[in-house]
This record gives C-alpha cells, sequence and structure tokens, in this order.
C-alpha cells in the first residue's frame, strides 16, 4: 500500500479521498476521540475539525489488532 501524507484534511476532503469510514462514522469518531482513543486523529483549528489520514489509521489498525 502506498504511504498515505499525513496532510491535515477536512472531513469534507477527506471523504473525497477514503470511502472508510463514512462521513457519519468520522463525526462520531471525532466527538467520541476522547474516549475512544483516537485523539491523535483529529485537530481542532477554530471551529474546523481536521483529520490525519496516516495517524487515524494507524491508530484504527493497533486497536483493531488488540
Amino acid at each position: 500500500m502506498d504511504q498515505i501524507p499525513d496532510v491535515p484534511l477536512t472531513f469534507k476532503g477527506f471523504h473525497k479521498n477514503f470511502e472508510y469510514p463514512s462521513f457519519g462514522a468520522l463525526r462520531k469518531m471525532a466527538y467520541l476521540s476522547e474516549t475512544n482513543g483516537l485523539k491523535e486523529a483529529f485537530l481542532k483549528v477554530g471551529r474546523r475539525r481536521l483529520v490525519l489520514p496516516e495517524t487515524l489509521f494507524r491508530l484504527l489498525k493497533q486497536k483493531g489488532s488488540k
């Protein structure tokens, strides 16, 4: 698999580039990021939420392998 650049993307930008997770699932992951262990994958800049794709997929893979 190609290396995914860890460039912050908006939720809409993320969904244009990746099919998984869905837009709603991504919002829920961000909303619960304090408790689900995905806090590192989301940034908040002002009112805007950004996603770090490489970090998100790495954390999801770690959680899935446990």
